[in-house]
């Protein structure tokens, strides 16, 4: 399903303010049951309002919507037109608007269409060219390769070879498609930057050599220093702050870098399903509740921007485990409904999640600690006598790229050169040393593991079996 956001924002600039009738103090508007995706509820809402607004061209074309996502088409057809017959002229929105897919083969909708081929398009275009694209132009021009995602409404700028190129794009496509399906509805309404950065340039975009990637959303520019967890991260908030934008929404910070944390690391099955793996923050969150210096969910909850930030290294371990326990109750999805639909009621989330669980804040809280705790550590280190493919590698922006090999190295004796640059361990992929560390922790002396790698141009794969570390 597709959340309505973009429509019911952009129909109320047109036309005016909201006017469904007054709810219940604590009950979610129309608006927030269209974002939520509701749309049973939705329905309900919009015709107790049409009663008192019968020629309401927001409330006629949002139920429109409603009825086409619930399969009543006939009903959706005819919401449609008394939706034109009421003044509704932006004929773009209804071709575009991916809300109404289920009515593309209707005859009304069709005929609608067909009639309205002679009126003037009452809509800018949905994007833009952004202009950071023609300012790195400008800057970096002949050392990036340049390709348009139209369909995504993306910008790409790399110096990464072909093959790496393209495992990009793909990996952004199936993360850009999740997001819009399972929280933000559709992707951005202006284009997008994303720049993979030579290391040259990095520093001009990047505070210091510890910050991997940013996403800025003025200029709506991506920037980072690898395809990996980075692009993932910073992926993440290029999508929830275009949804922020739409639905007039501000999330506090926890749960924007939750989020984006919790994409860092995954899998995707071929029936596209994420499952979110632990990666070096989980034993940074375990310690602090093992020390019991963990903060408060309610404290946590209510930080600005500004005190996050300043206590970054031990907050984004936190917020990231937050979320992986939602992950692991299968919640992630839901709260994040119960929130939109709450967030005039509670902007920090608690209300949210208490909803979710059916529990007060704090027994959530205690059952997070607990499943912190008996998680146990995660192995990201490889330490002396522990398998390893003995390796010293740096970033590439795509993978590992081999700079030495140490005494009885199990990759050079497998055949790896200098300079070839790793880019999968098994079926993990490898796209920079932190990522080599991690999947090279799970390895173990003697079992053979496939080594994808690139040198020059061409990928290739070897059998490497580790050896213990001296």
């Amino acid at each position: 399903m597709r959340l309505l956001i973009a429509i019911f924002t952009a129909c109320a600039l047109l036309y005016g303010a909201r006017t469904d009738a007054a709810p219940p103090p604590d009950a979610p508007t129309i608006e927030r049951l269209l974002l939520a995706r509701r749309w049973d509820d939705a329905h309900a809402r919009i015709v107790e309002s049409l009663k008192a607004n019968p020629t309401d061209t927001v409330l006629l074309y949002n139920d429109a919507c409603a009825l086409a996502q619930l399969g009543k088409l006939d009903l959706a057809a005819d919401r449609l037109v008394a939706c034109v017959k009421a003044g509704f002229r932006d004929f773009t929105l209804i071709e575009t608007d991916p809300d109404l897919d289920p009515l593309h083969k209707h005859p009304t909708y069709t005929a609608i269409l067909e009639a309205a081929a002679s009126v003037p398009k009452s809509r800018e275009p949905r994007t833009r060219t952004p202009a950071a694209l023609e300012t790195f132009k400008q800057s970096h021009g002949e050392h990036y390769r340049y390709e348009h995602d139209a369909a995504h409404g993306l910008w790409y700028a790399t110096a990464l070879p072909e093959s790496a190129h393209a495992r990009m794009k793909l990996m952004i496509e199936q993360l850009a498609d999740h997001l819009a399906s399972a929280y933000f509805g559709e992707m951005p309404r202006e284009e997008v930057l994303i720049a993979v950065l030579r290391e040259s340039d990095a520093s001009k975009y990047l505070a210091n050599d510890n910050v991997r990637g940013m996403y800025e959303h003025g200029p709506r520019r991506l920037v980072t220093r690898d395809t990996g967890g980075s692009l993932q991260h910073e992926f993440v908030h290029l999508m929830h702050f275009a949804f922020m934008e739409r639905s007039r929404q501000r999330h506090p910070i926890w749960i924007q870098e939750g989020l984006a944390s919790l994409y860092e690391d995954y899998d995707r099955d071929a029936r596209g399903t994420f499952t979110f793996r632990p990666n070096m923050r989980h034993n940074f969150a375990r310690k602090q509740v093992q020390a019991g210096i963990a903060r408060s969910w309610r404290t946590l909850f209510a930080l600005s921007a500004k005190d996050f930030m300043s206590d970054a290294d031990a907050l984004y371990p936190e917020v990231r485990s937050i979320f992986e326990f939602l992950a692991r109750e299968k919640k992630v999805d839901a709260f994040f409904v119960e929130y939109i639909l709450t967030y005039d009621l509670d902007a920090t989330g608690a209300t949210a999640l208490e909803r979710i669980f059916h529990e007060p804040l704090t027994k959530i809280e205690q059952r997070w600690r607990k499943w912190v705790l008996a998680r146990g550590a995660v192995d990201d280190m490889v330490q002396r006598g522990d398998a390893a493919l003995g390796v010293e590698t740096e970033d590439t922006g795509d993978g590992a790229r081999i700079t030495r090999f140490i005494k009885s190295s199990a990759a050079e004796a497998a055949g790896l050169r200098k300079d070839d640059v790793i880019i999968a361990v098994g079926d993990e992929p490898v796209r920079s040393r932190i990522e080599l560390q991690m999947a090279c922790a799970k390895l173990q002396v003697g079992t053979a593991i496939a080594v994808r790698y690139r040198r020059g141009k061409d990928d290739a794969t070897v059998q490497v079996s580790p050896r213990a570390l001296r």
